[in-house]
């Protein structure tokens, strides 16, 4: 058992650099669909500012989807300081829908993390406000609104916010979750490669939605000691 899990280790250092260049093209896309059409925006890694390992993006000016919908504000921090401090993936938007219901979805790239074994936890934070008088609706599109993942979307942490959220004339409602809560970490299941984030939802035509989240992976203290021992078993084979 013990083996096994070295050779996890070794394979997870040996494939780290590998995941970060394979990763450092797209950062994360957001997509409108609705019956006038789809469109999508895409920021690239180049598009925001690096310090040291942590990815910065910001958009202070509205961006029109074609018609479709339109993105009023969108920021976004991907990484971490230090291997023991884990890695982040952090998205808050502000989007607003077309002349027709509106189905957005806000998706990360996969975040290179190698960790043999690690805790996380996530949270997520919805609003949605009528614009002209007539109630406002924001629904799941799907199983929940955000879903946090790793290993290249293939497994899932954490599903947050299904159902719907319903504003009155010309109010807002809101709606929170987090995972495992109270701020604690929980286990994740198995080795973790990546992570990454997406938020999929459908907002009533012309009325604005805004979302905050974080999804947080960090290693445990016997994974940081196999990634230690991987990284010196590398050294000793070059």
């Amino acid at each position: 058992m013990t083996k096994t899990i070295l050779q996890t280790a070794v394979a997870l250092v040996a494939g780290a650099g590998t995941l970060a260049q394979a990763d450092l093209t797209e950062a994360f896309r957001i997509t409108a669909s609705s019956a006038n059409g789809n469109s999508e925006f895409i920021v690239n890694f180049e598009d925001g500012s690096w310090d040291g390992t942590t990815w910065t993006y910001e958009l202070n000016q509205s961006m029109d989807l074609d018609g479709v919908g339109l993105i009023e504000s969108m920021s976004a921090v991907i990484g971490s300081g230090s291997r023991s401090a884990g890695q982040t993936v952090t998205l808050n938007f502000n989007v607003a829908a077309g002349a027709a219901n509106t189905v957005f979805q806000v998706t990360s790239a996969q975040f290179a993390a190698a960790y043999p074994t690690a805790v996380g936890r996530a949270s997520a934070g919805i609003s949605v406000t009528d614009t002209l008088g007539n109630g406002a609706t924001l629904s799941a599109d799907g199983a929940a609104a955000y879903t946090a993942y790793y290993n290249a979307f293939g497994s899932t942490f954490a599903s947050l916010l299904p159902g719907s959220v319903v504003a009155g004339a010309f109010s807002t409602a809101t709606a929170s979750a987090e995972f495992p809560g109270g701020g604690a970490f929980g286990p994740v299941a198995g080795a973790v490669a990546d992570i990454g984030a997406e938020w999929t939802f459908s907002v009533s035509a012309f009325d604005i939605a805004s979302g905050t989240s974080v999804f947080t992976v960090v290693p445990t203290p016997a994974s940081l000691a196999l990634l230690g021992l991987g990284g010196l078993v590398m050294r000793r084979r070059r």
